[in-house]
């Protein structure tokens, strides 16, 4: 029986996924927002870096609550 061979999805499926799959920018801004907060708490980032890594201002990371910002 021939194996199949584990490796990535091909780009144009991938392409083609993400070209049907679109978030408003609220959503996609509070989504950097818990993903950035999270990498700090789990101490893979600084603030600092965090802030760089996903294009967010400190304040909005260093800010306490569910959705700084609004």
């Amino acid at each position: 029986m021939k194996q199949r061979k584990r490796g990535l999805i091909p780009d144009e499926l991938t392409e083609a996924m993400h070209g049907e799959f679109t978030v408003d920018e609220e959503t996609e801004r509070r989504h950097r927002v818990a993903t950035a907060r999270s990498s700090v708490a789990l101490g893979l980032l600084t603030p600092d870096e965090a802030a760089e890594a996903y294009g967010i201002p400190l304040e909005e990371i260093t800010a306490s609550g569910p959705d700084p910002g609004k």
